[in-house]
């Protein structure tokens, strides 16, 4: 282990620890350093996480589960999966899929992300899930309704 000092992308400047082989540490300190520094990164987080609450609020979305840190993150994961991922998922589904297919594609992805929003309330799904795409939430609802 070695302590590495430097200056963070947000112009900060820091010390850090890095393990590991010593071929190895330079790259590690680069890639740390490019970064925000931990009390930037923090207070970056904190604004995002308001927001999406507010954002959740206006939406009239069902309130979360959990402790106050897990429900500010799960929020902010929940606005992206219900947007961003949402419509990635069903842009690519409209693509792939042939013309005729299109309304029933909408309609179901539709009841997916409707049944998403009402029934899973538990800051930690979203959490546990963050990083996945909406065909991974598709598949646990599938899953949980039995469908084939």
């Amino acid at each position: 282990m070695a302590w590495h000092e430097g200056v963070y992308a947000c112009g900060h400047p820091g010390r850090v620890q890095i393990y590991g082989p010593v071929k190895d540490r330079d790259w590690k300190a680069k890639r740390e350093f490019a970064k925000l520094c931990p009390e930037c990164w923090k207070k970056k987080a904190d604004e995002e996480n308001k927001k999406a609450v507010e954002a959740a609020k206006e939406l009239g979305l069902p309130e979360l589960k959990g402790t106050e840190k897990q429900v500010a993150w799960a929020n902010s994961i929940r606005l992206e999966v219900i947007n961003d991922k949402y419509n990635e998922w069903l842009e690519y589904l409209l693509e792939s899929r042939k013309p005729e297919l299109h309304d029933q594609i909408k309609t179901g992805m539709e009841q997916v992300r409707e049944y998403l929003i009402k029934n899973k309330t538990d800051a930690s799904y979203y959490i546990d899930r963050r990083g996945y795409g909406f065909s991974v939430f598709v598949e646990d609802i599938g899953r949980e309704l039995g469908w084939k």
